[in-house]
């Protein structure tokens, strides 16, 4: 899940698909949308305009062409080919820095195309290097450019270590200097504190449902079961049982 922080609310850009294809002709795209964690409204931040001018284009052209539906086989042997991949870079405050990729498969040739840009998640508009230097929001402070890294924080420190592969472990050391490892994850992770200042009870949960739903998002899913300890007297009834 990739997260941006922005207007006082959490919100999560993600990626949805976008297939406009026919019985004769492969069109397939990828959509950039943000959605406010807390109203659960999204938003198109990022479309990609090559395949929906190209599919109105083929409709044009081709009068009898079908649209497929969402439950249509694939042509095997089509027209042509156009499909787009967009990745998300990274999240500054209310921007979002994108690589789109293309590829044409026509029967004049191939042709591959790569294109960066920067939108403005608050609008969709795209944003230029002197406006989100300008913009305040797009502070990138709390992001980890180099390794080793610590933060003082009111109660205990946040260190962040590379461990090798483009990959960074985090942990946290409380006041009586012990230290709780965390997590490892690719190289240059934001950081949001939650704790100073303080996050509302809305917004938490907001998060507590985001963070939930995205460990469904692809089969890697692990869950932790927490067992309530039992009492003294409960754990010796059950030894002598056993």
């Amino acid at each position: 899940m990739t997260l941006a922080r922005f207007g006082g609310h959490f919100h999560e850009v993600f990626i949805a698909d976008l297939d406009r294809s026919f019985d004769d002709a492969v069109l397939t795209g990828e959509r950039v949308y943000v959605r406010d964690l807390q109203s659960n409204d999204s938003t198109l931040v990022y479309d990609d305009t090559t395949i929906v001018a190209m599919a109105a284009r083929h409709a044009r052209a081709y009068p009898d062409a079908t649209p497929l539906g969402p439950d249509d086989d694939t042509p095997t042997d089509p027209r042509i080919s156009v499909s787009g991949e967009t990745d998300i870079l990274e999240v500054r405050g209310a921007y979002a820095l994108l690589e789109h990729r293309s590829r044409y498969d026509m029967p004049a040739g191939s042709q591959h195309d790569t294109v960066h840009a920067a939108v403005d998640l608050r609008t969709g508009a795209a944003a230029t290097q002197g406006a989100m230097s300008r913009d305040s929001v797009s502070d990138d402070s709390n992001v980890v450019r180099t390794v080793p890294r610590n933060w003082e924080r009111k109660g205990y420190t946040l260190y962040v270590r590379g461990v090798g592969a483009g990959s960074v472990s985090l942990s946290l050391r409380d006041t009586e200097r012990h230290l709780w490892p965390l997590f490892t994850v690719s190289a240059h992770p934001r950081v949001y504190w939650l704790d100073n200042p303080a996050i509302d009870t809305v917004a938490r949960r907001a998060l507590v449902r985001a963070f939930n739903s995205a460990a469904a998002y692809d089969e890697m899913v692990k869950y932790v079961k927490y067992l309530r300890p039992t009492t003294k007297s409960a754990a010796t009834h059950l030894i002598r049982r056993a």
